[in-house]
C-alpha cells in the first residue's frame, strides 16, 4: 500500500495535499479491528477510526466524512447491508468507497453487497497484499474524486464570479444608458421650451407685424395684400411646424400626467393613421415621477410606431393602471401579429429600446403575439426604485 500511495504521489503531485486519508473500520469483533489496524497503520498517510458498533457508523461519518469505509457484513444490531443503506440515504451523491471485508464467501452475498453500494469485496481470512492493493485502488479513486470535486467547486465559483461580474457590467451599461436617457430628456425639454417660447414668440410677432402691414397698406395695394396674405399663411404653417417639433421633443401634455399625455399621443396617432383607439385608464393620477412617466410615454410612442409600420391593424387598445406598487401598461392591436421567437433573432431596435426602458427602472416587458392573432405588449415598471 505504501508503494501504491507513493506511486500516486509521484504521478500526480497536485494530490499531495489530499493524501491525508481518513478510514473507518467497522467490525463487531475487536480482534478483526486490531488486525485491520495493524495492516493499515503501515500507511503513514492513513488516519484510522474504528468501531465495533454498527449503530455508530452514521454519526461517525457525519463528523469525519471518511475517504474509505471498511465494513463487515455479519454484525449485531445492524448488518452491513443496513449500514450501507443508511449511508446512501444520508449522502448518496458523495458517498466514499466501501470495502466489504467479510467471512461470507458465497456469490450471493458478494453480488448483493455490490448492488447495495460496496465498491469492492474481500473475504476473510484475507491476504495482506491483496487487501492493501484493493485499498490502494479505492483510495486512488477517492482522492481523484475529491480533487475533481474541488476543481468543480473552483470552476463553479469562477463561473459564478464571472456571471456576477457580467451582470454588474450589464447593469453599469444599463445605468449609463439610463443616465444618458435622462440627460437626453432634459435636453429635449430645454430645446422644446426654447423653440416654443423664443422661436414661437418671434413667429407670433412676425405674424402680427404682417397683419398690421396688411391692415395699414393692403387695402390700397392689392398686389401687396396678396403677398402679405401669402406671408401670413407661411408664418401660420411655420408656427404649426414649430409647435409639432416642440411637442415631439417634449409633449406639454406630459406635465399633466401620463394618462393625459397618452390620450394626446393616441389622438394624434388616430388622426395620422386613421386607426381608432380605445384608452382604458381608471386612474388619472398614477403617482409616477417624471422619469418613469417619460419612459412609459416613450414606450407607448415606440409601440404605436411599430403598429403603424407593421401591424396592419384596424383597432388599438391601450390600458394603463397601477397594480402592486407598479405601473402596468398594455398596448394591443388586432393586426397580423408575428412569431416572437423569429423576431427575437433580428436586430429589432424598437423592441430592444422598449425592453431597456423598462429594465432601467427594474421593470419588465413581454410580448404576446402569433401570426394572424394580433399583438399585446405588456409593460410593468415599479413606482419605486428596486434592488438590482
Amino acid at each position: 500500500m505504501v508503494e501504491a500511495i507513493m506511486k500516486l504521489h509521484v504521478s500526480d503531485p497536485s494530490l499531495v495535499e489530499d493524501l491525508a486519508v481518513s478510514v473507518l473500520l467497522v467490525d463487531d469483533e475487536p480482534s478483526n479491528i486490531k488486525l485491520l489496524e495493524r495492516t493499515l497503520q503501515s500507511c503513514a498517510h492513513f488516519s484510522l477510526v474504528s468501531t465495533t458498533d454498527p449503530r455508530c457508523v452514521v454519526d461517525l461519518y457525519q463528523r469525519h466524512r471518511f475517504d474509505l469505509i471498511v465494513l463487515d457484513l455479519n454484525m449485531p444490531y445492524l448488518d452491513g447491508y443496513q449500514v450501507m443503506s443508511q449511508l446512501r440515504e444520508l449522502d448518496a451523491d458523495n458517498l466514499p468507497p466501501i470495502l466489504v471485508v467479510t467471512a461470507q464467501h458465497d456469490q450471493d452475498h458478494r453480488v448483493r453487497a455490490l448492488r447495495e453500494g460496496a465498491a469492492d469485496y474481500v473475504t476473510k481470512p484475507f491476504q495482506v497484499d491483496e487487501l492493501l492493493a484493493r485499498v490502494g485502488n479505492l483510495v486512488k479513486v477517492r482522492l481523484y474524486q475529491k480533487r475533481m470535486h474541488a476543481l468543480n467547486q473552483s470552476l463553479e465559483a469562477g463561473v459564478r464570479e464571472s456571471t456576477e461580474e457580467l451582470f454588474r457590467s450589464r447593469q453599469m451599461i444599463r445605468d449609463l444608458a439610463a443616465h444618458r436617457e435622462r440627460i437626453r430628456e432634459v435636453e429635449r425639454a430645454r430645446m422644446a421650451r426654447e423653440i416654443h417660447d423664443e422661436f414661437g414668440q418671434y413667429l407670433t410677432a412676425l405674424r402680427m407685424d404682417t397683419a398690421m402691414l396688411n391692415i395699414r397698406y393692403g387695402a390700397d395695394n392689392p398686389e401687396l395684400k396678396q403677398h402679405l396674405d401669402g406671408m401670413k399663411q407661411t408664418i401660420d404653417t411655420t408656427i404649426g411646424v414649430v409647435r409639432n417639433l416642440a411637442s415631439a421633443l417634449r409633449p406639454g401634455a406630459l406635465d399633466m400626467g401620463l394618462v393625459s399625455a397618452a390620450e394626446w399621443l393616441l389622438a394624434g396617432f388616430e388622426e395620422r393613421t386613421g386607426i381608432p383607439y380605445r384608452l382604458h385608464a381608471a386612474q388619472e393620477e398614477l403617482g409616477l415621477d417624471n422619469e418613469r412617466a417619460t419612459a412609459a410615454f416613450r414606450i407607448l410612442q415606440e409601440a404605436l410606431t411599430n403598429i403603424t409600420r407593421y401591424a396592419q391593424a384596424s383597432l388599438v387598445n391601450v390600458a394603463i393602471k397601477q397594480a402592486d406598487a407598479a405601473l402596468v401598461m398594455e398596448v394591443g392591436d388586432d393586426g397580423i401579429g408575428f412569431d416572437p421567437a423569429e423576431v427575437r433573432g433580428r436586430k429589432t431596435f424598437g423592441l430592444l429600446g422598449i425592453r431597456e426602458r423598462a429594465l432601467m427602472f427594474g421593470g419588465e416587458s413581454r410580448i404576446d403575439s402569433e401570426p394572424g392573432a394580433g399583438t399585446i405588449l405588456h409593460i410593468r415598471i415599479p413606482l419605486q426604485a428596486q434592488g438590482n
